[in-house]
């Protein structure tokens, strides 16, 4: 006969491992509820800062937005963008350069008000948010608190980092009336900001949006240009004094099927801001090379002194720590010689460029590229400093060259370029005057000293037929100075120039 007390046992004990599993189960999913929690807090918020995220930064406008609607108010929408910020990560690594980006984000905070809404929306780029305000002034104000707190440099390790921005403002309901609008066109506005050079704002407008809607056209055709074979090189040929060849500037064009030619005042810019200009400029690099390379043994054969090739480099090309072995790739593959090619910087770059930064240029020059400073004398920088850069040629800008003849004479920049020359020729450096265009800056030049002359009166920009056959016409018409016996030529370029 079964025991009652032993089944009142077995029973206690399905019990207990019951209410044991049920516990355990509750815990559980206690657990899998705060994880579910904390995940959904991540989502939105930026990994680095810990700030809203483009996602929770666009829920908070879409409600701040029912409120100015329901209240009749006004709100403001900012985009800022640290200007050039890939250079920092570039520099002091990704580590360092997301400590940094936590300063700026706590900087920008203190800034604003307490119900602003500050998002960082990734890669250097963080959005405001201001409701409740009094008039789109006040959006203006705003960000130049922004732009205040940039102003003191950051700390990366042992290095200090300047830093500036790129802000677009818009106001609803002027500008926009809803979240995508409204973010957009503030976006639109810091492109604009950034395109006039940065650490500046910019307000939305109508043009404005007109201009970003081309721009974007624009953009979509230039990324097919390079696939499509639509660039191609033209070559502006430079002269010796004495009217020798001395070679040729490479300049980049854009012939494309239904818009014609771009003017490159139009789509170098935008190329640079797309960051397309270095896929462009390593093409443009080689092929203007491997021209070269083509043109330099006919030449040869008639002159004692190779030709040289200047090529233009951008600043975001510069900015890339592997640009020097694009240059090496390009000539070990084109066959050109290294002393043969000239790499032109602008001024107002190279300055602005740390001891660090010009390691691949000293890198070039050590191996035997020249280098040039192009638009010499608009920029900011101090003329003893030329003679701690790596470089072999001042070329000197076009304004200054336009002004040598001024009326009156106390307008002529005459003093001004022979001070230039004999600075440089001091230092063993070339000088090359570009923009000449009448004869009397040519004479006053060679009165002046200058090495070489560029320009509209010696040559236009020619495609590399036209090159070749101006080769051929100064070969065959006797424009090497020195050659057989014959006097030096005076520099009179032939017509097809």
């Amino acid at each position: 006969m079964p025991n009652p007390d032993g089944l009142n046992l077995k029973a206690f004990l399905r019990e207990i491992r019951r209410l044991d599993s049920e516990a355990r189960l509750r815990a559980a999913e206690a657990q899998i509820e705060e994880l579910e929690q904390r995940l959904a807090e991540l989502s939105v918020l930026d990994p680095v800062t810990g700030l809203p995220n483009h996602r929770r930064f666009s829920d908070r406008l879409g409600q701040a937005l029912l409120m100015a609607q329901r209240h009749r108010g006004t709100l403001g929408v900012l985009h800022l963008d640290l200007d050039r910020f890939k250079r920092v990560n570039d520099l002091v690594g990704h580590a360092a350069g997301d400590e940094v980006l936590r300063e700026v984000s706590r900087r920008l905070q203190g800034a604003l008000r307490q119900g602003d809404t500050l998002a960082c929306v990734g890669g250097g780029r963080f959005q405001a948010l201001l409701p409740e305000l009094t008039g789109a002034l006040g959006a203006t104000r705003a960000a130049q608190k922004l732009l205040e707190a940039l102003q003191e440099p950051f700390q990366a390790g042992t290095r200090e980092i300047p830093l500036s921005a790129s802000i677009g403002v818009c106001v609803f309901p002027q500008d926009g009336m809803d979240v995508e609008e409204l973010t957009a066109h503030a976006e639109t506005a810091m492109y604009r900001a950034r395109e006039r050079g940065g650490g500046r704002i910019e307000c939305f407008t109508a043009t404005l949006n007109r201009d970003s809607l081309e721009r974007q056209e624009l953009e979509q055709c230039l990324r097919e240009a390079l696939r499509n074979g639509e660039f191609q090189m033209y070559y502006q040929p430079q002269f010796f004094m004495d009217g020798r060849l001395a070679g040729a500037e490479a300049l980049l064009r854009w012939n494309h099927p239904m818009l014609g030619p771009v003017p490159p005042s139009k789509f170098i810019p935008l190329a640079e801001e797309s960051h397309l200009i270095l896929p462009i400029g390593e093409w443009a690099l080689r092929e203007a090379c491997r021209q070269m390379a083509l043109w330099q043994p006919q030449w040869l054969a008639v002159s004692p002194e190779p030709l040289i090739l200047a090529v233009n480099v951008s600043a975001l090309q510069f900015t890339q720590s592997d640009w020097d072995l694009c240059v090496v790739r390009a000539l070990a593959d084109s066959g050109l010689e290294v002393e043969q090619l000239e790499l032109e910087l602008t001024e107002s770059l190279i300055m602005r460029q740390g001891q660090e930064d010009l390691l691949p240029l000293r890198r070039l020059r050590e191996i035997g590229t020249r280098i040039a400073i192009d638009d010499f004398g608009t920029g900011y920088s101090s003329l003893g400093y030329l003679q701690r850069l790596p470089i072999t040629t001042l070329k000197l800008d076009q304004s200054f060259i336009a002004s040598l003849q001024s009326d009156p004479p106390e307008r002529a920049s005459e003093h001004i370029v022979r001070a230039v020359i004999q600075l440089a020729h001091s230092l063993g450096l070339t000088v090359v005057a570009e923009g000449v265009e009448t004869e009397g800056q040519r004479d006053l030049l060679e009165l002046l000293g200058c090495d070489c002359l560029q320009g509209y009166l010696l040559g236009r920009p020619l495609p590399a037929d036209g090159f070749e056959a101006l080769l051929q016409a100064m070969t065959a018409r006797g424009f090497l100075a020195g050659q057989g016996g014959a006097e030096p030529v005076p520099l009179r370029p032939p017509r097809s120039a």
